[in-house]
């Protein structure tokens, strides 16, 4: 045999060999069927959310009572007689006077010292905006159902006043007076209204307009009431918005 032919046959022994050597399972199968995907796939954990803290409101331990009056006022009356009519209605708590006389809703609760706020709009009343509302505070009832208290208020018309009321008779603890800081016609105020012991303070839109002391044999203790008149013989009714009410202690 020559060089040639001994190298082809050894190629092609060597070529047997390799493919005798490889594995039985490197080589494809015909007609095997492929293996099935499982029908139920594995189930994944899922990481449960992690709880976010709720922010707690704290009232200040002051606050003694609020009220929005967007639902009917579990503080302050509801009645109609022949001076009008006091209500909660439509978000706000509603003074409708019909006489010459100061009428009034007044709160369950009684307090001695007290810082009233509130938002107050005349929505009705005189031409010439001469009717008064404001606040009473510490008002309580005689035995002949005459009432003691103090009486903070503002006109329509730009006057603000202090008032004791002694068996339903008030005096000027300090008289109407006129500011240009009070609000006139049908414009909103704010009132702030202070009865701390001996001293009586009312601020409007920010600002202190009048300050007084109590009356000795004063009333020291009682209802809130809002209250609202017309100062004209020719038109009597004067409808007044109480809102946003926040009652504290000094």
């Amino acid at each position: 045999m020559n060089k040639r032919n001994r190298l082809a046959f050894g190629l092609i022994v060597a070529i047997f060999l390799l493919a005798c050597a490889c594995p039985a399972t490197s080589l494809p199968l015909l007609n095997q069927e492929p293996t099935p995907f499982p029908t139920n796939p594995p189930v994944i954990p899922t990481i449960p959310p992690i709880p976010t803290a709720t922010a707690v409101v704290e009232v200040p331990s002051n606050v003694l009572f609020t009220d929005d009056f967007s639902v009917t006022s579990p503080e302050f009356e509801t009645y109609t007689d022949e001076n009008g009519t006091v209500e909660t209605k439509d978000g706000v708590y509603v003074v409708r006077a019909i006489s010459d006389l100061w009428h009034w809703g007044k709160s369950t609760s009684e307090f001695d010292n007290t810082v009233a706020e509130f938002d107050v709009t005349m929505i009705s009343g005189p031409t010439n905006n001469n009717a008064g509302f404001g606040v009473v505070c510490r008002l309580s009832e005689r035995e002949d159902t005459s009432v003691d208290g103090y009486m903070l208020a503002i006109s329509g018309d730009g006057y603000y006043t202090i008032r004791s009321v002694t068996a339903s008779n008030m005096s000027p603890l300090v008289d109407w007076s006129y500011s240009d800081v009070v609000n006139q016609g049908n414009s909103l105020n704010h009132v702030r209204a202070t009865c701390n012991d001996t001293e009586l303070k009312l601020e409007v839109n920010g600002q202190l307009l009048a300050s007084a002391n109590v009356i000795d044999g004063g009333s020291t203790f009682g209802a809130l009431a809002f209250s609202a008149i017309s100062f004209e013989d020719a038109e009597k009714i004067a409808e007044i918005h109480f809102d946003n009410l926040v009652v504290t202690k000094p």
